[in-house]
């Protein structure tokens, strides 16, 4: 009887998160542009795609684990567990970023023998990683909230929904990010 209801839980999210990939890779390709403009920004998309999906994810799976350890439920979402788990996924994601923009140009240089300018590339990804961030952290919350009220396994459906989430925000931040900058530096 599980197998019947993680299948009922879980597959009309997968569909929606295939669909959900195709519009994060329809966004790539109306970046064609800036991604022919700005060296390495092309190597950046799937590091911080990655930090994102990882970072929300492992944050969602650490509010599920507490929901099945009792530390959170729905009643009681916003508690001293929940405050910890934001700011280490903020904190996470800011120093993340740095480090991603850093190892972008200097992969850029040594793979491509192209130099980009570091400043726009990292404040590029640090934008769109922090941008990206509290959007996810809030969009977790919400999320788990919503799967605890209808009282669905987190485990189902926390990790798909924000995988596809984090896909999609991550792209439209760094397409965000990088006309911003573009315009600006």
């Amino acid at each position: 009887m599980y197998a019947k209801e993680m299948v009922k839980q879980s597959l009309p999210l997968l569909i929606f998160c295939g669909l959900g990939g195709i519009v994060a890779g329809s966004t790539l390709g109306v970046m064609r542009d800036l991604l022919e403009s700005i060296p390495g920004l092309i190597v950046v998309i799937p590091a911080i795609i990655a930090m994102r999906g990882n970072i929300s994810t492992a944050f969602g799976s650490r509010l599920g684990s507490a929901y099945h350890l009792g530390v959170i439920d729905a009643d009681n979402l916003w508690n001293e567990e929940l405050k910890q788990n934001i700011i280490g996924s903020l904190v996470l994601s800011f120093f993340i970023s740095i480090i991603v923009g850093v190892l972008a140009y200097v992969t850029t240089i040594f793979f491509f023998k192209i130099n980009p300018d570091p400043v726009k590339l990292i404040v590029i990804v640090l934008i769109a990683g922090i941008v990206s961030a509290v959007i996810l952290t809030l969009m977790t919350v919400v999320i788990i909230y919503a799967v605890f009220k209808r009282g669905y396994d987190p485990d189902n459906t926390t990790g798909p929904a924000l995988a596809t989430f984090g896909d999609i925000v991550t792209m439209l931040c760094i397409f965000g990010s990088a006309v911003l900058v573009e315009g600006v530096l």
